[in-house]
């Protein structure tokens, strides 16, 4: 369980069939730390990352085939406790956190919920210097 217990709805439902059916067709799933593809993806780039309401990390890449992925992709819609941005590095079961962000336009979290992916991060082994956090706008 996090300390911030605040959950964000998608703020653009009315996108939502649209977002799916184009991660459908980039055949884009969300992926959990623990999940073979984790590697693969983090190494090519930016990726999108959302905390459930259950608390679970999920990720999908920012951009595949030049079309930016939407974070509902992560929750099929659903409400977030957190989501972002971030940049990690991962070389033979080490990773490194670059850089993490709580920008989502479809769910503006605040401030205080870039802990909450920190920490749920860290959890998995991956931790980010305070130099390489950035917060933006939200609630």
């Amino acid at each position: 369980m996090t300390d911030h217990d605040e959950i964000f709805d998608n703020q653009l439902p009315e996108s939502l069939e649209a977002e799916l059916e184009s991660a459908r067709i980039l055949k884009v799933k969300p992926i959990r730390p623990e999940d073979m593809e984790f590697d693969d993806v983090i190494n090519l780039g930016t990726i999108k990352w959302a905390v459930t309401v259950n608390n679970d990390l999920l990720i999908i890449p920012h951009t595949v085939d030049s079309v930016e992925l939407a974070h509902t992709v992560l929750s099929q819609g659903e409400p977030v406790r957190a989501a972002g941005e971030a940049d990690i590095a991962a070389y033979e079961g080490t990773f490194i956190g670059l850089s993490i962000n709580n920008h989502s336009g479809h769910y503006m979290p605040d401030a205080a919920s870039l802990d909450t992916g920190i920490k749920t991060f860290a959890e998995a082994g991956i931790i980010f210097a305070d130099a390489d956090k950035q917060r933006v706008g939200g609630r």
